[in-house]
């Protein structure tokens, strides 16, 4: 009589698979945790046994690290050091860090100015969303909290609109053929009227929203723009509709770009050019877009 298949079979086989997995992953680790600016270069041999590992499991994990730029191999010595994509993920880091450490006492300045809620917000590319990576809130009872670490679709609230506008052609037309998800009741959901909108926040150098993507609340944004032009991040504030005005939103955009244009200048890019000019204030169609907000809110 044959014996019965062990219905436990898969599950120890991708056990075994995933514990396997990890302690790849563990070795890689442990060999790239021995680079130091004391110690800059290994042999295979001096890494193998400096993590205690066979020379041969060792050679293989450095030959996959070797293929994709985490280390690089000196043809002469034959001796690996840490490879261009370290530098790349630590400059990445870096300019994260740099970004808020610089943001937070403009974002600070702002919220105490404004009584407002003030935010950073950057792109953040897996889920093509926008991303809150610091905010300071107002210290009014009555506020709009975002925490840090929330993300937001790219075409609902004037920071996500103001990365979207600025985004690679290619990159924005791709948010804008995908789903455009219906966050609130105000936000534009049509690709065409989109695209109007993010061309005229591109050309002015602001965004603002009334209700995209939270009930009565408002809020207007700029973004920081390298010396290319690719968008890095954007600065903005968020209110409740209890505190709006046209003459208040165009105060806020005003103070908005100021602290733009000092953190642009804190990271070494170019101040990113703000129109709040009378034409610039018509083609946004702000007063409009406000006046049709309060009557809104006054008939509920």
């Amino acid at each position: 009589m044959m014996d019965k298949p062990s219905k436990t079979a898969p599950a120890t086989a991708d056990g075994g698979r995933r514990k396997a997995s990890l302690q790849v992953l563990e070795r890689t680790f442990a060999i790239l945790g021995c680079f130091s600016e004391a110690r800059p270069e290994y042999t295979t041999t001096e890494l193998a046994e400096a993590v205690s590992l066979p020379i041969a499991t060792a050679h293989r994990i450095l030959g996959v690290l070797l293929d994709h730029g985490w280390v690089a191999r000196d043809p002469v010595t034959k001796r690996f050091r840490l490879g261009p994509q370290i530098v790349t993920l630590g400059d990445l880091a870096r300019a994260g860090l740099d970004l808020r450490r610089a943001a937070l006492p403009l974002l600070t300045r702002l919220a105490a100015t404004t009584g407002e809620t003030a935010l950073l917000t950057v792109l953040d590319e897996r889920p093509v969303r926008g991303l809150c990576v610091e905010r300071v809130e107002t210290s009014q009872p009555l506020r709009l909290s975002l925490e840090a670490g929330a993300t937001i679709p790219l075409h609902a609230g004037a920071s996500q609109k103001a990365i979207l506008a600025n985004m690679r052609d290619d990159a924005r037309e791709a948010v804008l053929t995908g789903p455009l998800e219906e966050v609130c009741r105000n936000t534009v959901t049509d690709p065409a009227v989109l695209r109007i909108e993010l061309d005229k926040i591109r050309r002015h150098g602001w965004a603002c929203s009334f209700e995209e993507n939270n009930l009565h609340a408002w809020g207007v944004a700029v973004p920081i723009l390298d010396g290319n032009g690719e968008v890095v991040a954007a600065l903005g504030l968020a209110a409740p509709d209890a505190r709006l005005s046209v003459e208040i939103t165009i105060d806020h955009v005003r103070r908005v770009a100021e602290a733009a244009a000092e953190l642009a200048e804190a990271l070494g890019l170019p101040p990113t050019a703000v129109d709040i000019g009378p034409e610039a204030l018509e083609d946004m169609e702000l007063e409009a877009q406000v006046l049709k907000f309060l009557a809104a809110r006054a008939a509920v």
